[in-house]
């Protein structure tokens, strides 16, 4: 396999039929010409099985996109880790190890794997940055950014093939590793203090009304006090987990909503600044121009291609 090796199933309920699947769904694979392994994944559990699989010396990227919960055992003694929506983690793995993974009938998930392994990954400072972060094996959970949501979602697109698409689906990945690092804390040599799980709970509950009701007045008093924690545990919580602060978190669903909505939806440049938060078109445009690059004007005119 791409991924592992000594894939097996471990035990299966089907309901007598052996033969029945598993899973429906899809699954996408991908190799890179970056040495990067890819994998998309959309699927339910149409029965209860336990699996098993070797990983190679590796650092890999799980994000947990949609559905339920997802649990993972990465092996070598480490405590099972159970990634929400919206969360994803840092698998470094310094040798082979048997990974173990349990899925229930109707357990639905969206989810994404990125694998790097030190020998195949052609860009020499990342070969580097990869090797050093497999000398041990650690999990370093994090949080899922607007822009590196937005990725993922480009990344599931079908319609992402050919000469063009095989060049965007390699710059999506790369800036998704590249935010990830970020994200976690992982490029320098300082290590982060572990965060508390109902701080986890916490601040995706912050996240999820953010994205959820972004032209509403949120400020950071109302966000700590749905939180209960203060404006300062928000704060630095929120930044722990997110890797950037509340407000530009903010400010990142927000012009990502209003695109949408003037891409996708038909809206007026008057009815995106309102879903944006924006109570002056003007002052609207501005930012959205200073964030993208053009204007909301040309983007309504098709002249972005």
């Amino acid at each position: 396999m791409v991924f592992c090796d000594d894939y097996a199933l471990l035990t299966s309920k089907t309901g007598g039929d052996e033969e029945s699947p598993l899973f429906e769904g899809w699954l996408g694979l991908r190799e890179l010409s970056t040495g990067i392994n890819l994998s998309t994944a959309q699927m339910t559990a149409l029965s209860d099985s336990d699996h098993s699989a070797i990983f190679p010396r590796s650092l890999s990227i799980v994000l947990s996109l949609e559905g339920r919960p997802s649990e993972f055992n990465p092996g070598n003694g480490c405590q099972t880790m159970v990634l929400q929506p919206g969360e994803a983690a840092f698998f470094s793995f310094a040798d082979d190890v048997r990974t173990t993974g349990r899925y229930s009938r109707g357990h639905r998930c969206k989810s994404m794997l990125i694998q790097l392994r030190p020998e195949v990954i052609a860009e020499a400072n990342l070969a580097d940055f990869v090797d050093a972060r497999t000398r041990s094996s650690e999990i370093v959970p994090f949080g899922t950014g607007v822009r590196m949501s937005a990725l993922c979602g480009q990344l599931f697109n079908p319609q992402l093939c050919g000469t063009v698409g095989c060049l965007l689906v390699e710059s999506y990945t790369l800036e998704v590793v590249a935010l990830a690092i970020q994200a976690a804390g992982r490029e320098g040599p300082d290590e982060r203090s572990p965060v508390k799980g109902n701080d986890r709970m916490r601040m995706a509950r912050i996240r999820d009304l953010m994205m959820s009701e972004p032209g509403a007045e949120h400020s950071l008093t109302s966000l700590a006090r749905e939180a209960g924690v203060s404006v300062s545990s928000l704060k630095i919580k929120f930044r722990e987990i997110y890797g950037q602060s509340v407000i530009a978190f903010l400010h990142d669903v927000r012009m990502e909503k209003a695109r949408d909505g003037l891409e996708r939806d038909g809206w007026t440049v008057a009815q995106a600044a309102h879903f944006a938060g924006y109570r002056h078109g003007s002052n609207f445009s501005t930012a959205f121009q200073r964030y993208f690059g053009y204007s909301p004007g040309q983007l309504t005119r098709g002249e972005i291609y």
